[in-house]
């Protein structure tokens, strides 16, 4: 483990001990082999960039398309990996499906924003307007639904404006999303950082809404994106490493790493990424990696705001007609609980 991070993780595992385990705390030596740590592609990787560019104790990562997180980490019954970070509503549905993993931790904080011309722009600015969003039936989309339906705002699947609401339609990617905005095919274009700098540099276009300060203002609490989650025999058995763990995302944090080395974290993403496939994360500044909303909050203190998340995806429905999440986790979702 690099040496600044040994220090930090000395000086504050100690105020981890509010943080209960449940069960022993033999550490890593009780587990068999390296810890092995999957994470989505994007700014979910840019959390533990420091760990993969500089190595952490027995400790391997592993980047996969974002696509796949939750298949990479449940595959083998939970046997290939111990800790993933994954969104957090996956996490939630994989606990009420199988009590089989554990929130550590809250880490993204929202990373979403609108892109056109402009300097901002508010809600109610996006009436009558033609928007993309990356991913239907996924947690941009999501957002969107939650939010727009707490301001009573009309959110249509249409690829024409729509006189009195919003016209969204659904690209796979940012990529998509830049496409159709550089075309003339929608006003504004909803992405997640890196991909909303990306747009507003290549079209001279502006970042002229921010999802989390939008999230913060209609509900009162932050927005909860990504998560690290453990599978829950690892959380029971090994809560030396998993304090240490989450003690040294703090540091990382706090040294600001990522924003001062965003070459270095770029490059470590690049070389961590399952079967050599390539990273879409092409450039990071100190401003993107700002936007990330990267901050490690404890299991215990994310709970408030998770639970009203949860909450308003319990009333929305899917493709299937069925409620996005069934049920509100339980407090054994939540370690240190």
């Amino acid at each position: 483990m690099n040496k600044k991070i040994v220090a930090v993780v000395s000086a504050a595992v100690a105020a981890l001990s509010v943080v209960g385990c449940d069960g022993g705390n033999n550490g890593v030596e009780g587990h068999s082999g390296p810890v092995r740590i999957v994470m989505p592609d994007g700014a979910p990787a840019v959390a533990l960039a420091q760990f993969m560019a500089e190595g952490y104790d027995n400790t391997e990562f592993t980047v996969v398309q974002s696509s796949t997180i939750v298949q990479e980490f449940t595959s083998g019954n939970y046997g290939n990996y111990e800790m993933a970070i994954m969104p957090v509503n996956a996490a939630a549905t994989l606990y009420n499906k199988d009590a089989g993993v554990k929130l550590l931790t809250v880490n993204t904080h929202g990373n979403l924003f609108f892109v056109g011309d402009g300097d901002g722009i508010e809600p109610n600015d996006l009436i009558g307007k033609r928007i993309a969003v990356i991913g239907e039936g996924a947690v941009p989309d999501y957002t969107l639904r939650m939010v727009f339906g707490e301001l009573e705002i009309r959110y249509v699947k249409s690829t024409d404006a729509v006189s009195g609401s919003i016209a969204v339609q659904y690209a796979a990617d940012g990529a998509a999303v830049i496409g159709l905005l550089q075309n003339g095919l929608i006003d504004y274009g909803f992405l997640a950082e890196p991909a909303a700098t990306t747009a507003a540099n290549k079209l001279g276009k502006s970042i002229v809404l921010d999802a989390q300060e939008l999230w913060a203002d209609t509900f009162g609490t932050a927005y909860p994106q990504a998560c690290l989650v453990a599978t829950a025999d690892f959380a029971r058995t090994e809560g030396d490493y998993i304090k240490e763990f989450m003690s040294a995302m703090q540091g990382s944090e706090e040294d600001e790493w990522a924003k001062n080395n965003p070459q270095a974290a770029v490059t470590a993403i690049g070389e961590h990424m399952k079967d050599g496939s390539a990273t879409t994360v092409k450039t990071l500044t100190a401003d993107i990696i700002e936007r990330c909303n990267i901050e490690t909050v404890f299991a215990p203190d994310a709970k408030t705001e998770c639970e009203l998340f949860f909450t308003k995806l319990m009333g929305l429905n899917n493709e299937f007609d069925r409620p996005v999440l069934s049920a509100l986790p339980d407090d054994g979702f939540y370690y240190g609980l």
